[in-house]
């Protein structure tokens, strides 16, 4: 750690960063069918661009962070928010979509470094009764994202050109690199775990059933919100400001979701509250194809959605780190390399069910991610009973920290 201080305010300065790559994680999906427009290629084709990226992510989170551990924070920061500017520059660029997935490959390599070591550096330069306070702060710039940056992005690429959004992007990497590099004192933490030792809770049983739940209702979700421009179409008659609305309302409610799972956890436990939300997500899912025709029935089922994807956060928080306490950041990277995952694979089995499924195929993305829903319902009963039947390893659970990358 350091005992340097601060030469900017810490975890805002951190946060807008967060912010940054929250955007460009999510912002994709509202900017989809402009990309698809401006590169001449189908809207399955260019949901690769969402896919991809979340691929990258899932993979290089856990590897570079084990990579890069032993090193100075500040300069992973500065490294990574300058590979992140870069890529969306060339992001902006491309005139091509393999040009393009190239880009996003770069840009997910910074995102990644940089969310666990923004965290990191965050709680190392807080008092110690304040740490956990550091760390949502700058993880709240992800969820911030999703009721700021996702629909001002989605609007600038509606009225302006898609690339003006990755513009946009770049320039926000680029002043906060700067801003880390003159703001930040030198940060050392102690030596982190290789990767093997980061990756051993894996072999727990109830780790993997908890990831897999992760990577059911995420891929399920994300089946439909990948294609969100095409799901809403008959809403929003294809205009960009009125899906860039619907996404505000959806990250309104995400917020809220997010705000509920959490004091409902705490009060009930976590497995009612899983259990509730993801039946609830596979309810929003599988009525899709009848909220998404009007407005008003979208503006009802997209505030569901939110609330019902997000409220499945803290719970599953808190289940991870009863398990393990002593593990539980490694926990929460393992669970955050579910949720990208989870987006990369509900990109890709999209894209599919959009190239060859016909006539009905925008419908059938709601009742396919409903059924992975359902999946997702059955392995997290398949958990709480493993979690009743395994061993303890804490004698009282650990509550989890407040916020995730996931």
């Amino acid at each position: 750690m350091t005992g340097t201080r601060a030469r900017l305010p810490v975890t805002p300065l951190l946060a807008v960063g967060a912010f940054a790559i929250g955007t460009d994680t999510f912002v994709v999906a509202g900017v989809l069918p402009e990309v698809a427009r401006g590169l001449g290629t189908s809207l399955a084709d260019a949901g690769w661009v969402s896919t991809l990226f979340a691929l990258t992510y899932a993979v290089l989170a856990p590897v570079l962070g084990a990579l890069t551990g032993r090193l100075e924070r500040r300069s992973v920061l500065v490294v990574s928010l300058t590979v992140f500017a870069i890529g969306n520059v060339a992001s902006a660029l491309s005139t091509g979509l393999g040009a393009l997935l190239a880009a996003r490959v770069v840009t997910a390599a910074g995102a990644a470094l940089y969310v666990p070591a923004a965290s990191a550096s965050a709680a190392a330069l807080a008092a110690p009764e304040r740490r956990g306070r550091a760390m949502a702060v700058v993880l709240g710039g992800l969820s911030a994202a999703t009721f700021a940056g996702v629909p001002f992005g989605t609007w600038l690429a509606a009225d302006l050109h898609w690339s003006v959004t990755f513009w946009l992007l770049a320039g926000l990497g680029a002043v906060c690199a700067v801003a880390v590099a003159v703001g930040l004192p030198p940060v050392r933490l102690p030596a982190a775990p290789g990767l093997v030792a980061r990756l051993a809770p894996a072999r727990d049983p109830r780790v993997v059933i908890t990831a897999l739940t992760t990577l059911a209702f995420m891929t399920g979700g994300y089946l439909a919100l990948t294609y969100i421009g095409a799901v809403l179409a008959p809403a929003t008659d294809g205009d960009g400001t009125t899906l860039a609305l619907l996404l505000l309302d959806f990250g309104v409610f995400a917020v809220c979701g997010t705000v509920v799972g959490g004091r409902a956890t705490d009060r009930w436990g976590p497995t009612p509250v899983l259990l509730a939300s993801v039946a609830g997500l596979a309810t929003v899912l599988v009525t899709l194809p009848l909220t998404r025709d009007t407005p008003v029935g979208a503006i009802v089922g997209m505030a569901a959605w939110g609330v019902t994807a997000m409220a499945t956060q803290p719970p599953q928080q808190h289940r991870l780190f009863a398990i393990a306490p002593g593990s539980g950041p490694l926990l929460l990277s393992l669970n955050s390399s579910a949720t990208f995952l989870g987006i990369s694979l509900g990109g890709f089995i999209g894209g599919r069910v959009l190239a060859h499924g016909g006539a009905d195929a925008v419908d059938r993305l709601g009742l396919l991610g409903a059924a992975l829903a359902a999946v997702g319902l059955g392995t997290a009963v398949l958990g709480a009973r493993l979690r009743t039947e395994g061993p303890r390893t804490d004698r009282e659970p650990a509550r989890a920290p407040a916020g995730d990358a996931s």
